[in-house]
């Protein structure tokens, strides 16, 4: 953790937008100070004042703005608010007490918000760290398991292929093409994760078909799978803003997990709706639902698979999950989960929607 540097704080310099907020804000200092003037002398004028450079303190970049707004609030103060008007009076009763009041607020607020700034920097770069740890112990728990079964399965071959019959020896090569299928579909998403980590959270977006998107992951998860997809869209188009590469591949993650994790699964419902200035996304299935214990930790690319068969701990969807709301974090959008009355469990993620003219 870096120490807070005053220093380099004060040596911060202010960006264009900062001196055009400074000016505005002590142009409306300016105003409602001759209004106050007129109506009920200038008792309340340097309230406004200090009031002005606090706000320019807590908005704008290091203390050089601040410290001017200090300077030319307490001319002001003097030279346009204070009795005579229009002229600079030294003088007057007050008036140093006034003026280090001011330049005091300047300094102890850009201090603030300059230390408030660097903890939430520290603070995001904990966080980054604990969602890398966290997709580590994943990733090393998850990968493991698919690894250790190609590497026994080539070995079996190897070591058996004269007392290998030709069904064992597909079931086999079989097993390594899905285990290595699924590697593939992990590094995919370490790498999307990689990517929007890199770029500090942005994404480039630009308005696309939902109902193209979705045709696409249906069809890609077809190609996998034979468990039906029943997709239920509105009648009018609707343009979201959005990467599609990676939308598409939040709805073939879902849509996976409801036949990896549902395991009775039979039907899958994919819906597509609007409600405001949000497009929600739905995939629900009637497999047999969310482990209550694993709901809280559902989104967090790690839990414990102590309950878990054999057959499902390389199968873990805490990756995907958390690559999911990773991608739609990045969007602007939310992600929720839950079971199903009926049995079942659903997903529904929402997207800032954009309405085709």
């Amino acid at each position: 953790m870096r120490k807070f540097s005053l220093k380099k704080q004060i040596g911060a310099l202010p960006e264009r937008k900062d001196y055009i907020f400074t000016l505005a804000v002590l142009g409306v200092a300016c105003v409602l100070s001759a209004l106050l003037v007129n109506f009920d002398g200038s008792s309340y004028v340097q309230l406004i004042f200090v009031l002005a450079v606090a706000v320019i303190s807590r908005f704008t970049n290091g203390y050089l703005c601040s410290l001017i707004s200090s300077l030319l609030g307490m001319f002001a103060v003097n030279y346009a608010f204070t009795y005579p008007y229009f002229k600079l009076n030294f003088s007057i009763t007050g008036y140093p007490v006034t003026f280090a009041t001011m330049l005091l607020v300047s300094v102890i607020i850009g201090m603030l918000t300059s230390q408030l700034k660097e903890q939430s920097r520290v603070w995001a770069e904990m966080e980054k760290e604990k969602t890398r740890g966290n997709l580590l112990r994943a990733v090393s728990h998850d990968i493991r398991t698919p690894l250790t079964s190609i590497s026994g399965a080539a070995s079996a071959i190897l070591e058996n292929k004269d007392k290998l019959d030709e069904q064992g020896m597909m079931s086999l090569v079989t097993d390594i093409k899905e285990d290595a299928e699924w590697l593939i579909r992990m590094v995919e998403n370490i790498l999307t994760v990689t990517r929007i980590s890199e770029e500090t959270g942005t994404i480039s977006k630009t308005p696309e078909a939902a109902e193209e998107i979705i045709s696409e992951a249906v069809m890609k998860f077809r190609r996998r799978y034979d468990v039906p997809v029943e997709i239920t869209i509105p009648d009018e188009l609707m343009l979201i803003p959005m990467d599609a590469i990676l939308i598409e591949q939040v709805i073939v993650n879902l849509l996976e997990n409801s036949v990896l994790h549902g395991k009775t699964t039979t039907l899958i419902k994919l819906t597509l709706s609007s409600d405001g200035e949000n497009a929600v996304f739905s995939v629900a299935d009637n497999g047999s639902g969310i482990n209550e214990k694993k709901l809280p930790m559902l989104f967090s690319g790690y839990f414990i698979h102590a309950e878990e068969q054999s057959g499902d701990v390389k199968r873990n969807m805490g990756i995907g999950l958390s690559v999911c709301l990773t991608i739609i974090k990045a969007h602007g959008g939310t992600m929720t989960a839950g079971n199903l009355p009926e049995g079942g469990a659903e997903f529904t993620f929402t997207l800032p929607l954009e309405r085709a003219l």
